[in-house]
């Protein structure tokens, strides 16, 4: 039996869930259009829909600045389309419409984030009669988007024909320019994947079409030859060559202790990407200014990189000992470093070094391999300008020299985790089952999770993720994916890669617990027990999987921090073994008895909560209330 105070808050949330249940279920109270408000968009396909916003009112955001007169679209209804082609779509009234029309597309059908989700919009299009409008964004094949129809003055209301024209243009890249304004040559989806800007088909990124970073900004832009060094005891080690340019404003510093480059390894097999290396940092030494990253070249060199400039150095020398220190002095979020320590001691020390058993085409079959460099700065990154300073290279790998030779195009800007997206089923064939988040640390670093659900047929689903920290220093600690209670776990597994070359930091493979409807992944110990333990560090991936019966959903992983600070933790969107959403006493069926344990959640009673997290978003609030009542409601057994 409950107690007093959960009754009375069963009774509070139960009022709630009522008056949830009738806000679902709102009766017309004036004659307007049908889809007079955001939340009640009409869907609508490609070619003509005639429309009428005579009795509408105004329900959308004004966009200050943005094409029409004052910002605002008046007495406007609203439509979902779903992209039926990745390329652009036109969106027109003109010359079909009997007013002065007005046009706003939005990237997404979220009503509440329409500031954020604006991407176009025109009031008057040339050559159209009666003031009537034409917009063109880009779209990407099966995502949703908002058309907004309205007036350009409150009142301007009346009757004409929308006609939607999707061109396909998945094929033909163009220039995308990317949060800190590097410029890439991609298609339109893979644009929008990486959250860029897509700036057309055919155009290409030089000249530039994004603005220069403000202050310095250095980027990895070429690994155009890798020397091989031989190998120690089955293990190979190897540099990378380097094209670094300069994309900000002003001059980078150039130095023993400023930029640092990391390299790294990874293979692409049986669904998974992994990292098979790493090396130390490589030091800058003296700056050449050349020009070829697409801005004009200030010419500056020496202690400093030139705004705008290219510096080149070979792979021989970038794998030198005494122009090579150890990661773990880096603070990869600051930039801040003491510089180099001793020689080497043997042909792999300090290098990028890889296990031959790792290459070995006989015990990975058809594998793809690549590499990548990982840049920190102190400039740039107080600059603001260090999430730009990854970029991946794929390579083919010779025989049992164990060469490696890269080709294609170096994914500028981009780390290598995108790969097991992009190039997943094979060298640019995408994965359509992997998807790649940020999660940042608030006012510090950023990781990418990546995440897939395998279809294994009988024998259930297998999860994969793949973490990889950009430049947190605080680093990873532990990786915990929310699991039905009663849904077994089979074959768990991690994997890392190793620290060498006299590294202190310790290589134990992190230790797993089932437990309280979680599979959790964490650091040997704590930060205060060890701060040299296995942790998560700054340019490196680590792997997280294991099977179950249960299919997969949209949910939320969580990922904790290995140094101390506020917050301890943060998560990211990924699929997870599926929870019944509204089945809040695992049942497998949705009635009203569900609602004491969304009642348990609401309040925090309750720590597994994925049922009544509705909308995914990692906790139990309002806005899980009304799509709660309306599946209750339905009373539907659960998938």
């Amino acid at each position: 039996m409950l107690s007093r105070t959960a009754r009375e808050r069963t009774g509070v949330a139960f009022c709630l869930l009522a008056g949830a249940a009738f806000i679902a279920h709102p009766a017309s109270l004036v004659a307007q259009p049908a889809n007079n408000a955001c939340a009640n968009a009409i869907p609508i396909t490609d070619g003509a829909t005639p429309f009428s916003t005579i009795g509408a009112t105004t329900d959308g955001p004004s966009h200050s600045g943005s094409c029409q007169f004052d910002g605002q679209t008046y007495n406007d209804i609203w439509f979902t389309y779903t992209a039926s082609c990745t390329g652009e779509l036109t969106v027109s009234t003109c010359g079909t419409a009997q007013y002065d029309s007005d046009l706003v597309v939005y990237n997404g059908c979220n009503c509440g984030s329409l500031i954020t989700d604006f991407l176009d919009c025109n009031d008057d299009a040339s050559g159209c009669s009666n003031f009537t409008s034409v917009v063109t964004v880009p779209v990407i094949t099966g995502n949703c988007y908002f058309i907004r129809v309205g007036g350009f003055n409150a009142g301007d209301s009346g009757t004409g024909t929308l006609n939607l024209t999707c061109v396909d243009q998945s094929t033909t890249p163009g220039a995308c320019c990317h949060g800190d304004d590097s410029c890439t040559m991609e298609l339109i989806a893979v644009c929008a994947q990486l959250g860029g800007e897509f700036h057309g088909v055919n155009r290409p990124c030089t000249p530039n079409p994004c603005a220069q970073s403000v202050g310095p900004d250095v980027v990895y832009s070429d690994a155009a030859s890798i020397t091989n060094w031989g190998a120690v005891g089955g293990i190979r080690a190897y540099s990378l060559s380097s094209n670094t340019c300069n994309i900000g404003t002003t001059n980078l510093p150039w130095g023993a202790t400023s930029p640092l480059l990391a390299m790294n390894a990874y293979r692409i097999y049986d669904g998974r990407i992994e990292q098979i290396g790493m090396s130390w940092v490589k030091n800058g030494t003296g700056a050449a200014a050349g020009p070829g990253c697409g801005y004009p070249c200030n010419g500056a060199g020496g202690s400093v990189l030139g705004s705008g400039c290219l510096d080149v150095y070979g792979s021989g020398f970038n794998g030198s000992w005494s122009i090579l220190g150890p990661r773990s002095a880096v603070n990869s979020f600051s930039g801040a470093y003491p510089g180099p320590s001793g020689n080497g001691i043997n042909a792999i020390s300090k290098r990028l070094q890889i296990h031959e058993s790792d290459l070995n085409s006989a015990n990975f079959p058809n594998a793809r391999y690549l590499v990548e460099g990982v840049y920190v700065a102190a400039a740039d990154a107080s600059a603001g300008n260090a999430l730009n300073n990854a970029s991946y290279k794929l390579v083919n790998v010779s025989g049992l020299s164990f060469d490696l030779s890269p080709f294609g195009d170096m994914n500028i800007g981009i780390p290598a985790i995108y790969a097991w997206k992009f190039d997943g089923m094979g060298s640019g064939v995408p994965d359509p089952d992997v998807s790649v988040v940020i999660a940042d640390v608030p006012g510090e670093g950023r990781f990418f999770v990546g995440h897939k659900a395998t279809d294994l047929g009988a024998a259930g689903w297998r999860y994969d993720y793949a973490v990889y920290n950009l430049n947190s220093h605080r680093s990873g600690g532990s990786l915990s994916v929310p699991v039905p209670d009663t849904t077994a776990i089979r074959n768990v597994g991690f994997h890392d890669v190793d620290y060498h070359s006299g590294e202190p930091l310790d290589n134990t493979d992190w230790n797993t617990t089932i437990d309280a409807g979680f599979v959790t992944w964490s650091s040997p110990q704590t930060f205060a027990q060890n701060p040299n333990t296995n942790a998560l560090r700054w340019g490196t991936m680590y792997n997280f999987w294991f099977e179950t019966d249960a299919p997969p959903s949209p949910g939320t992983v969580t990922l904790g921090l290995f140094r101390t600070g506020s917050p301890d933790q943060i998560t990211a969107g990924a699929m997870v073994p599926s929870v019944c959403k509204a089945d809040c006493l695992a049942d497998n069926t949705r009635n009203g008895m569900d609602i004491y344990g969304f009642v348990d959640c609401f309040v925090g009673e309750n720590p597994n909560c994925g049922c009544a997290d509705i909308d995914n978003n990692g906790f139990v609030d309002l806005n899980d209330i009304e799509p709660f009542v309306l599946l209750i409601l339905e009373g539907l057994p659960c998938p």
